[in-house]
């Protein structure tokens, strides 16, 4: 049982493989094309197995599923970097990056975007009960940042309680947000985890301008994201020309941004018809994961709560 075997950080590191290609590609070497959730990406670089303080998900789902623009993986791997330096984490509990794209992009499963290369799924840094860092995992968070790992559903002699590191994940979107290279459009996540990560930011006196900028990046879509961070970023300045097409929001800074280069907002919408992958309805996902003990139905219950696309009357939240 693994409940019964203390979990460390460098438990997993023996699954992670072989370390792919770190981002060495100039700006221009990958484009992405058309939008997020309708789109396609030409010359989609690997991102690393494993740089500092960032590492692939060993048990992603989706294998080829780890590509995207170049700009997109050095965002990434620079803010992971930050966070490693002022907070660092053991072996095996850096940050871990799920599902990007494939190499040219296109549908993939489980996901309505994750088409054009600006797409990023990453597990929240997490905590066990003493408060000490331990490897992420798709666990999904209460309103009080804390969930159970439950492994086997149907036993709960392996259940290991977690908690959100809500310092190293505010961390981490915060250097996103001051990063000057950073083109971040989106993140979604569930709106009790983005109250308890500006009160992080209010706790650790981050400085205003990036607290704004999360503020207005971070909104809760149709499904909760309450147990992973979904970002999205941007096109490239040089993707525009080449048919990259953002999606709602354009925010003013963004706006000046393209003026002061000639450049204006290239906008679209996707097309009714495009080609999509399947992704699973609640009742299916609960079909297939099987059995479950009382604890793990009693917390689906509780999550239903919180699962309601909520509207909070902010300005960039659908």
């Amino acid at each position: 049982m693994r409940g019964l075997i203390p979990i460390t950080c460098s438990a997993l590191l023996v699954a992670a493989g072989p370390a792919l290609s770190e981002p060495s590609h100039g700006g221009s070497a990958s484009t992405s094309i058309g939008m997020a959730a309708d789109g396609r990406l030409e010359g989609g670089v690997p991102f690393p197995a494993a740089a500092p303080g960032v590492r692939l998900n060993p048990r992603r789902l989706n294998p080829g599923g780890h590509f995207a623009t170049v700009e997109t993986v050095r965002a990434i791997v620079r803010a992971a970097a930050v966070v490693q330096r002022e907070l660092p984490s053991p072996p095996g509990c850096e940050l871990t990056v799920n599902d990007l794209g494939f190499e040219a992009g296109g549908p993939i499963p489980h996901h309505g975007s994750h088409q054009a290369g600006r797409d990023v799924d990453v597990l929240f840094y997490l905590l066990d009960v003493k408060g000490m860092p331990r490897p992420a995992k798709g666990v999904p968070l209460d309103t009080h940042g804390r969930g159970t790992d439950f492994d086997d559903l149907a036993d709960p002699r392996d259940d290991v309680p977690v908690k959100l590191d809500a310092a190293r994940t505010w961390r981490f979107l915060q250097a996103l947000a001051e990063d000057e290279e950073s083109l971040i459009q989106r993140v979604f996540v569930a709106e009790h985890i983005r109250t308890l990560l500006l009160a992080q930011a209010r706790r650790a006196k981050a400085p205003a301008a990036a607290r704004k900028l999360v503020e207005d990046l971070t909104c809760q879509p149709g499904t909760p994201h309450d147990d992973h961070l979904h970002l999205r970023f941007f096109c490239a300045d040089d993707d525009i020309g080449a048919g990259c097409q953002d999606m709602p929001p354009i925010f003013p800074w963004r706006r000046e941004q393209l003026a002061a280069r000639g450049l204006e907002p290239a906008m679209g919408r996707p097309r009714p018809e495009r080609p999509r992958s399947k992704t699973s309805t609640d009742a299916e996902a609960l079909a297939k994961a099987g059995p479950m003990h009382w604890k793990v139905t009693a917390f689906l219950k509780l999550r239903e709560t919180w699962s309601k696309q909520p509207h909070p009357g902010r300005v960039y939240c659908r």
